[in-house]
């Protein structure tokens, strides 16, 4: 038959489970604003009922319980949505740093505005046509002298400042490779630890949310790929490239042969496939984006100087010289104006003092009349101007898609949330119910007590 004491027992276990529960209660409570923690919750069962059914067993109406028991906490946690979460955080920080980086390339072209090339290479020209009606002015000879200036000034600081810009996300992406061999080195040493928690059987639930946390940021810097076994010791690769591997991890490195930061693995040094989240995207703006404004801007200034030079030699200024180039330099880089007396501009078609101004017509046309091989068989004016629209087309769909990513991550995570999130009306709600439980458990205790009082103290002595 039962123990005497068998219910003392089973209130001292309800006792116990409802404590535990309590201070799991406490515990959300405590962690409502921690970022990336995930609610736990107490699952209970009932323990093994007396008596266990065999040949010799006592004879009684039907088996006793004998309590609860708990079983598991249980981090609330929906893994494929924290899958899908890490996918969408790679697009995002693509979009994002995608996005940032057209709106820097817009304010260095500075276009539409009164300072931008589009508008100097208008003026330049409207110069020219005035020049071609009066040759012989030399008040309109003067500003298209300072206007040229100022244009093959404007055309070395823009491609410088695209040339700085290249560097800029090239140190970004160097940062991003250190942050990336720290986060892998802390989930290693966070998965050394989980499995051995999970060895003895517990639940590491505070170390699966710092993890997580850790590959979250990880996600959102490059694209990443992520497994678990049934220890919960996670495997995380790069492009299929292997970054973490229980508590080893294989950092990334760089390779400089380039000028730029190449990203290699120091597994074996061969390159990293690094498609998505904001390395992805830095390394594509880099070595796309801006290569583009920079080879674009060199091809508008070295036709600009090949081709104003060869109309420009074949006039004549207001002394009679000729075969005298307008421009110097080769390129974006190191293109000025050659000449530095505006009565040397070659306006005119004959040698002759007040010239006839046919060869300013000429020159007029090298920049918006003409087109050319080197510029997609556009004229120069075109050809800058479609440049431009191609960065506005780039700049608004990065915005419109921006937006439409942030919208999906965000509906992404109020779905974790709801899984996974504190609410403090219902772990309030658990409060009263496991406090409640508590004390009913605690009376059953009182009143075994004072059951057994009775028996023990309060019954007569045998004999007397």
């Amino acid at each position: 038959m039962r123990s005497t004491f068998g219910g003392i027992e089973t209130a001292l276990r309800a006792i116990r489970a409802q404590r535990l529960a309590l201070d799991l209660t406490g515990h959300n409570i405590a962690n409502t604003d921690t970022p990336g923690y995930s609610r736990q919750v107490a699952r209970t069962s009932a323990t093994a009922p007396y008596a266990v059914p065999t040949m010799n067993r006592n004879t009684i109406a039907g088996q006793i319980g004998t309590g609860v028991e708990t079983d598991q906490i249980e981090r609330m946690r929906d893994e494929f949505l924290d899958r899908q979460i890490q996918y969408e955080n790679s697009s995002l920080g693509w979009w994002t740093t995608r996005q940032s980086g057209l709106e820097q390339l817009e304010v260095i072209f500075q276009e539409p505005s009164e300072t931008g090339l589009s508008a100097q290479l208008s003026e330049f020209w409207a110069g020219l046509e005035e020049l071609a009606n009066r040759p012989y002015d030399e008040t309109v000879r003067t500003p298209v002298l300072e206007t040229a200036i100022t244009l093959t000034d404007t055309i070395r600081h823009t491609y410088s400042q695209l040339q700085n810009f290249q560097k800029d996300l090239d140190k970004q992406a160097r940062v991003l490779v250190d942050r990336i061999n720290s986060l892998a080195g802390q989930i290693a040493h966070i998965n050394s630890e989980i499995v051995q928690v999970v060895g003895v059987g517990q639940d590491p639930n505070d170390l699966l949310d710092e993890r997580e946390l850790l590959v979250a940021e990880l996600s959102e810097i490059t694209n990443i790929d992520v497994q678990t076994n049934e220890l919960d010791n996670m495997t995380i690769s790069i492009g299929g490239t292997l970054l973490v591997s229980g508590d080893n991890n294989y950092p990334l490195d760089i390779d400089d042969t380039s000028g730029f930061a190449e990203i290699i693995t120091t597994i074996n040094s061969s390159a990293v496939n690094v498609s998505k989240g904001k390395l992805g995207s830095i390394l594509e703006m880099r070595d796309t984006d801006v290569q583009y404004y920079l080879d674009s801007l060199d091809d508008f200034a070295s036709t600009l100087i090949n081709e104003f030079n060869a109309v420009h030699r074949g006039g004549h200024d207001l002394d009679g010289f000729t075969n005298v180039d307008f421009f110097d330099g080769t390129g974006a880089g190191d293109i000025e104006v050659n000449i530095t007396d505006p009565r040397e501009i070659a306006a005119s078609s004959i040698p002759d003092t007040e010239g006839n101004g046919l060869n300013a017509i000429e020159l007029a046309k090298v920049i918006k009349d003409n087109s050319y091989a080197t510029t997609d068989n556009a004229t120069l004016s075109g050809f800058y101007g479609a440049m431009i629209a191609k960065l506005g087309v780039d700049a608004n769909q990065a915005d419109n898609a921006l937006t439409n990513q942030t919208m999906l991550v965000n509906h992404l995570y109020n779905r974790q949330q709801s899984v996974a999130g504190v609410s403090l009306d219902e772990e309030m709600a658990n409060m009263i119910k496991f406090q409640n439980s508590y004390n009913a458990a605690a009376r059953i205790m009182t009143t075994l007590d004072e059951t057994l009082d009775k028996l023990i103290n309060g019954m007569g002595i045998v004999g007397r």
